[in-house]
């Protein structure tokens, strides 16, 4: 083998390599993530939002900033203020409904709106959340039909 050949071959090892430890990291910086804060049960007894802290094994100037208004916007080496990102579960089954991606909540993040019948959806601030449940739109829960 000569040395160029050693060097390309190094080189081809050490992007593998990389790039599969970035690829993992997309799956386990939510799953090995940490909650921020208590859950926050909505108003009307629908919805739960957990926010959670993303594992990062990389130093935060390595992972990418993405802007919930700009589709597609992904900017790099940026500082980070507060990673992190939202879980919404049906409170009442426990099930999860929806997860935002990770973004800077120091500044995209705001108050919870949890939907209304023209936009049937929970979110906080920009960062878009999950979709609302169809028997319970804008945290109103529907009355369960009784049997005749």
């Amino acid at each position: 083998m000569t040395y160029l050949s050693r060097q390309i071959a190094f080189a081809a090892t050490y992007v593998t390599i990389a790039g599969g430890l970035w690829v993992a990291s997309q799956w386990w910086e939510k799953s090995l993530a940490t909650n921020l804060s208590a859950p926050v049960i909505s108003p009307g007894g629908c919805y739960r939002v957990e926010t959670l802290k993303p594992f990062w094994a990389l130093p935060s100037l390595l992972q990418p900033v993405q802007d919930p208004n700009e589709e597609g916007s992904t900017k790099w080496f940026q500082l980070w203020g507060y990673p992190g990102f939202y879980k919404l579960y049906d409170h009442r089954s426990g099930k999860l409904i929806g997860m935002s991606s990770v973004y800077d909540l120091q500044y995209t993040s705001g108050p919870l709106y949890w939907g209304s019948k023209s936009f049937p959806e929970v979110s906080a601030g920009a960062i878009y959340i999950g979709p609302n449940v169809p028997d319970c739109i804008g945290d109103r829960p529907m009355p369960r039909n009784s049997a005749n």
